[in-house]
């Protein structure tokens, strides 16, 4: 819809517009996927992430909006084409991660990160196809993540060329905070998948977790197919969205830079990448390591104790939880960002009551935005109530009160 209003429905817009929608974009990215590191909720976190990745996006149409605004067309086609296929790859990714959260949940009855744990030894299936979709939000490559922001960073990366010294000052600015959303984001899904699939389970939920049905695999297995094939060969999802490319930003990208084998915006001398030969390259690479680990490998199975630091202790509470993993970045971001505070109830020596830990988030955008909004509509929703309760008589006064009045705006508006 914002393509839509931003590049056809509105006329031609100035560059300040276009470094609106960008500086909007940016700021969004890094505070959803701030809001997503701290959460326990794994649907929640995944909503969030969806936040961080609309952000990226919006930064994409703001590029093109500036570089259509400087008569820059090739640059405008290569940005709205950024936007438009992570638009499809966000799709791909997210269903495929919302499945996998929801098939957790089938088998855990929970969405609780720190009631999960172990998943990988009960849930083989699923862990799989999940660390598929992580690496794929994280934008890892040869995954479809990878390639629509490795094109909005190229665009990025051809901005010095605008004229405008405020677009070359805010460009680079962008372009910052969107390499610290990838890291952040690489960071959540580590959190997520490690937390999750990993480690010992935490509850006896995930202690009894089992394997989902085979119709749950295959819908997965399907979208974790499109992730792959997708960001191997980029080059043919780009040429299904020429023709919506052409129409809004009245060119679009040279059909001689979207081969089969690698993507190259500028030409080959400039940039390019082949997402089929480093999906190749991957492949062998991992084949080899296997073959050789298994070849000069002690064929005997060993599995021995965690290093606990001399206290051995078998309860899952001495692992890392969800809120331990985010501690360290929550106190680098989270007290200026999402006015974080830390509670903490230490028991005096000698006391054998538990200690208490918590941690408050506030959002500022709820809070400065949404909240008044709601707070609004709650009090004339309050007020519209009492027309629910009136007499007959009352209901026809009302209806001819109305058509007076819509008489005498027909009256004046003629």
């Amino acid at each position: 819809g914002l393509a839509r209003v931003l590049f056809e429905f509105v006329g031609p817009l100035d560059w300040g517009w276009g470094a609106i929608v960008m500086a909007i974009g940016a700021v969004t990215a890094v505070m959803g996927i701030l809001h997503a590191l701290m959460e326990r909720d794994l649907k929640t976190l995944l909503a969030y992430s969806t936040i961080e990745n609309i952000g990226i996006i919006t930064v994409a149409l703001g590029l093109a909006l500036v570089f259509r605004a400087n008569a820059m067309p090739g640059l405008t086609a290569l940005a709205l084409a950024a936007a438009l296929l992570h638009v499809f790859n966000h799709a791909v990714i997210k269903s495929l991660l919302f499945f996998v959260a929801g098939a957790v949940h089938v088998a855990t009855g929970t969405r609780d990160l720190e009631q999960l744990g172990g998943l990988i030894h009960r849930m083989p299936r699923t862990a799989t196809l999940g660390l598929i979709g992580a690496a794929s939000i994280a934008a890892l490559p040869p995954l479809n993540g990878f390639v629509s922001e490795w094109l909005i960073f190229q665009s990025i990366l051809s901005a010095p060329g605008l004229p405008q010294w405020a677009l070359k000052f805010e460009i680079p600015v962008v372009g910052a905070m969107l390499a610290l959303t990838a890291a952040l984001a690489a960071a959540c899904f580590v959190r997520a998948f490690g937390i999750g699939f990993l480690g010992r389970p935490r509850a006896q939920a995930a202690r009894d977790a089992q394997e989902v049905d085979r119709a749950m695999g295959i819908a997965m297995a399907l979208l974790a197919a499109l992730c792959v094939g997708s960001g191997a060969v980029p080059g043919a999802v780009l040429g299904l969205m020429g023709s919506a490319v052409e129409q809004l930003a009245g060119t679009q990208l040279a059909r001689e830079t979207l081969q089969v084998m690698w993507i190259s915006p500028f030409g080959l001398e400039r940039a390019a990448y082949g997402g089929l030969m480093v999906l190749l390259l991957v492949t062998i690479l991992t084949w080899i390591t296997i073959e050789i680990v298994h070849r000069n490998a002690n064929p005997r199975r060993r599995r021995g104790p965690a290093w606990d630091c001399g206290f051995p202790d078998p309860t899952p509470a001495a692992q890392y939880t969800a809120s331990s993993f985010a501690q360290p970045l929550r106190r680098v971001f989270g007290t200026l960002v999402l006015h974080a505070r830390e509670r903490v109830d230490m028991p005096e020596p000698g006391e054998t009551r538990a200690a208490r830990f918590a941690v408050e988030l506030r959002d500022p955008a709820w809070a400065g935005l949404y909240a008044p909004i709601q707070h609004g509509l709650g009090w004339l929703a309050d007020r519209c109530n009492r027309f629910q309760y009136l007499t007959i008589r009352r209901y026809l006064t009302l209806v001819f009160a109305v058509l007076v009045v819509m008489l005498c705006v027909v009256v004046v508006r003629q």
